[in-house]
């Protein structure tokens, strides 16, 4: 009989070093636990993808996703610039340009990842059993912060767009100038089908109005995801910095909406600054969330809560995104339908849809989440007058009917703004789920650890055969700790996402055989605990030290927590001459550090 596998997908830079550290001290150490052959490795850094022109990712995707005792453990990596493509190309001595290479070697795999048809996954992002308790939350002070100005695009979602909800099965395609450029998917009955043109002149004004209120501005958008929408917009903003006599902000400047948002909330200033959100979808959204939380203050959730994103449909990061390069018309056809949408060069045109059945598939997975973790109630984030979101709505009302749940008890249906300025500056009281769309919910989810730790949050993908394929956790890959380490010799990347995300693996991975693995489900469980225990001790890495409720705290780098850590395994699992042993070796190889 076959046994489960746990496939890795390697990650890059700093995580790709805190990985290699966990495998050498929390996995090869216990092969008797886990078993020979359990671990599969796949090279998803930026040199593998751009080597196999992102075959490696297809690779991998088909071979864990139709071989139902796998479980994939996604690392973080890297979504480039162009000029980081470039370098790896360099170094390969390949002479293709980065536009000639595919988007899974470039762009993000997020997308392809979860709407496989292997896997058709749903995020879920929570908070990690155990760690909420260990950490010091210190909420940010808003009382002497400036104002904050929000531009986005106005006219909402449908200026200039339109939403098609399917009477029947339909097949959906996107031609430009009689090219495909969307391949024909076929859509069940009740599927949303969306469609707009944004066009160069409004991010010009919009962009010149905030400039001009000469003020410090945060950008955002989702420019290395939506290159040819949002990247796009970005372009379009530094080509009017340039216009009027200021500096270009090219490449990462801290400016991808999920992180800079989660920067303005954490870090108030005292200084007025301007919020620049080119989009008309969630801009809006951004400035009621950050309107409430500077006026009403913020408040964590006392108790465990989580995120559910639907991601399975292509949808925002699977949306076709394009930049138009000469005049002329899209047409989408939506069955025997033909819609007929002029664009002029410079337009930007965005479709996106997702299939009925693949909504009620994420009402079920929330619902069924919900259970599981004994979660008090769930809060979809979705609007009824909007027509996209309307199907999810439906999903949601017709899942409750069938398990007898009442809506404002068990569950209740927000717009997507209103859950989040609930979230964040008046949780309900109990475990509450969150059910957010996938951009979104992106956002969002990267501001729940606000006040604590990156280590106190980690992320699922919940597929449609119901197994669960962990994330190694939002710590990101870190670069500048790469540079550090070089030049240090030692590295102080936090490792407990690392760690998170490979017990939940292997926890996974004990369940699906035909009798539960006992040995691979104790060793999961004990890989959990060990490094929450060692918290408790109070030893972590400089990033979390600080943070810990205990009286004495050891700050060290990132191989001396993960030893302690093995040693905490060891006794947990009554190996004690081998505790014993390494115990004596690590007073003398500890490294403490702040």
């Amino acid at each position: 009989m076959s046994k489960s596998i746990v496939d890795v997908a390697l990650p890059e830079e700093a995580a790709g070093i805190a990985y290699s550290y966990v495998k050498q001290e929390l996995i090869t150490p216990f092969t008797n636990w886990i078993g020979d052959n359990r671990l599969r490795e796949h090279d998803w850094s930026l040199r593998g993808r751009i080597a196999t022109n992102g075959e490696v990712i297809k690779d991998t995707v088909e071979v864990a996703g139709s071989d139902k005792k796998a479980i994939l453990v996604k690392g973080p990596g890297i979504t480039p610039t162009r000029e980081q493509t470039q370098q790896v190309l360099d170094s390969l001595n390949d002479k293709r340009k980065p536009e000639e290479l595919s988007k899974l070697a470039t762009g993000t795999p997020n997308g392809y990842m979860r709407g496989h048809w292997l896997v058709k996954g749903n995020l879920e992002r929570y908070q990690n059993p155990g760690i909420s308790d260990l950490i010091e939350v210190v909420i940010p002070d808003y009382s002497n912060a400036g104002k904050v100005k929000t531009f986005f695009l106005d006219g909402g979602r449908y200026k200039e767009g339109q939403c098609i909800i399917l009477d029947t099965d339909s097949d959906v395609r996107v031609e430009f100038n009689h090219r495909i450029v969307r391949e024909t998917e076929h859509l069940t009955k009740g599927s949303p089908v969306y469609f707009k043109v944004t066009h160069k002149a409004e991010v010009e004004n919009l962009c010149e109005s905030a400039i001009s209120e000469n003020k410090e501005i945060v950008f955002m958008s989702k420019y290395t995801v939506r290159p040819n929408l949002d990247g796009e917009k970005k372009k379009i903003y530094n080509d009017i910095r340039e216009k009027m006599g200021l500096k270009r902000l090219e490449g990462n400047q801290g400016d991808i909406v999920d992180a800079a948002f989660a920067r303005v909330l954490a870090h108030p200033k005292k200084e007025d600054i301007v919020v620049l959100v080119p989009d008309p979808s969630y801009g809006p959204k951004i400035s009621s969330v950050i309107e409430a939380v500077y006026s009403k203050g913020l408040k964590k959730p006392k108790e465990e809560f989580s995120v559910c994103r639907f991601s399975a449909g292509k949808s925002e990061y699977g949306g076709l995104n394009q930049t138009v390069q000469e005049d002329g018309f899209y047409q989408v056809y939506v069955g025997e339908k033909e819609y007929r949408i002029p664009v002029i060069q410079g337009d930007m045109f965005e479709e996106m849809h997702y299939d009925y059945k693949d909504a009620e598939k994420y009402v079920d997975q929330v619902f069924t989440q919900s259970e599981q973790k004994n979660y008090n109630q769930m809060i979809f984030a979705f609007d009824e007058k909007d027509s996209y979101d309307l199907p999810v709505i439906h999903a949601v009302r017709e899942k409750a009917y069938h398990m007898k749940k009442v809506e404002g008890i068990d569950f209740s249906i927000r717009t997507p703004a209103d859950a989040a300025v609930c979230m964040f500056t008046h949780p309900e009281k109990g475990k509450v789920c969150y059910a957010y769309d996938n951009l979104w919910g992106d956002i969002v989810s990267d501001a729940m650890d606000l006040g604590a730790s990156i280590a106190s949050i980690n992320s699922v993908i919940l597929l449609s055969d119901g197994r669960i394929w962990p994330e190694m956790g939002g710590a990101g890959t870190a670069p500048d700790l790469v540079e550090k380490f070089h030049k240090d010799g030692y590295l102080k990347y936090n490792p407990v996402p690392i760690i998170e995300g490979l017990a939940i693996g292997f926890a996974s991975a004990s369940k699906i055989e035909n009798d539960e693995d006992e040995k691979l489900k104790k060793y999961a469980d004990v890989l959990h605990q060990a490094y929450i225990d060692v918290l408790k001790q109070g030893f972590s890495t400089p990033d979390l030290v600080d943070k810990l409720k205990v009286k004495n705290k050891t700050g060290v780098d990132t191989l001396s927590y993960l030893k302690a850590v093995r040693i905490r395994m060891h006794e947990l699992l009554s190996e004690d001459e081998q505790a014993k042993g390494l115990k004596e070796k690590f007073k003398n190889e500890m490294r403490e550090i702040r």
